[in-house]
């Protein structure tokens, strides 16, 4: 009977352990959605949760439409998982803040297979930078350039322009100088308002923009969206390091490379539900240009040798771009950057 009891109070003593455990695996994961916990990242967010469950891992998660103050709370320790931006990522980690770089990935197929490519172990020696591990990424959709007149519909026609530049984009500010348009700074969580109000010309976003933070505003009746990606948003997870083991972390980035048909669905609807007379379509040959210039951009921006350009090329990690190169020669081997065996 002593037998019985010791074992019976050993099992007790080991079941509160185990509960004691679990509860410690209970972490805050804060994620930036400009809609709140309605809107579309979030959303997908909640698959990435359950998935971690099935990992001992509980998220309590806590929607951030402002992502200052969600970076601020990461920091803080509010929170041990953070779901940010690449402009957001850009304080956490140079490789995969390099992702958003100017015209590096113009299409959907690029930005599919450099999620593979970060999921699958080959990038891992630069996927932990300071204090901070990443955690994975999925897709939030082209940036495209909205634009308050449909003219704006070529390189040229950009000069003069104002156009609204996230606080801290200096590779953006630096081609939007380039082109001979003016800068105007602005938050992510107010660049939307700068165009609507008749601020600036020009801003660019996501296609989700156009209806989440109602952009169509800012077009009035002669405006829309120049249907060239002029960069990739993503959506990308930060933790510190030891807040997660190995195994979990190796997972998380997975499932979130995992999420991308998801995430797809999300962006092409967006896309499909902005009206077709709002896309401003550009011809052949100004995409080519548009290729070319932006190129010729970040090669410029590379090479400078002026305090603007060496501070905006910083934003971009060496070995990103040689991976963002190899990519779109993958892609496109026909482009004129692989054919004649250009830098970057």
């Amino acid at each position: 009977m002593k037998v019985y009891a010791a074992m019976l109070l050993g099992g007790l003593l080991s079941l509160l352990a185990s509960g004691t455990t679990l509860a410690q695996q209970s972490k805050v994961f804060c994620v930036f959605d400009p809609g709140g916990a309605n809107g579309p990242i979030y959303r997908m967010m909640e698959d990435y949760r359950s998935k971690a469950i099935s990992s001992g891992i509980r998220l309590d998660m806590r929607p951030y439409p402002d992502e200052d103050k969600l970076v601020e709370d990461y920091v803080a320790g509010t929170c041990d998982l953070a779901g940010v931006t690449d402009m957001g990522a850009r304080k956490f980690n140079r490789f995969t803040g390099s992702i958003s770089a100017i015209g590096a990935l113009p299409y959907y197929e690029d930005l599919r297979v450099l999620m593979y490519i970060l999921a699958s172990g080959r990038v891992d020696e630069y996927l932990e930078e300071g204090d901070h591990v990443f955690m994975g990424a999925a897709p939030m959709g082209a940036a495209y350039l909205f634009v308050n007149d449909k003219s704006i519909n070529h390189v040229d026609a950009l000069r003069g322009k104002r156009f609204a530049v996230l606080e801290g984009h200096l590779d953006a500010e630096y081609t939007i100088e380039y082109l001979g348009g003016i800068a105007v700074e602005a938050k992510i969580s107010n660049f939307h308002t700068m165009f609507n109000r008749g601020e600036v010309d020009v801003a660019y976003g996501p296609a989700a923009a156009y209806e989440v933070l109602e952009m169509y505003k800012g077009m009035n009746n002669g405006g829309g969206l120049v249907k060239y990606p002029v960069g990739q948003i993503t959506i990308q997870l930060f933790a510190r390091k030891g807040e997660f083991d190995e195994r979990f972390v190796d997972r998380s980035r997975k499932n979130m490379s995992r999420l991308y048909p998801q995430a797809m669905r999300y962006v092409r609807q967006y896309e499909r539900d902005i009206p077709e007379e709002r896309w401003v379509e550009i011809s052949g040959e100004a995409v080519r240009g548009y290729q070319e210039m932006l190129r010729n951009v970040r090669i410029e921006m590379q090479n400078s040798e002026t305090e603007e350009g060496q501070l905006a090329a910083r934003a971009y990690h060496p070995e990103m771009m040689r991976v963002l190169r190899k990519i779109r020669c993958y892609t496109n081997p026909g482009s004129i950057e692989c054919m004649t065996g250009g830098v970057e």
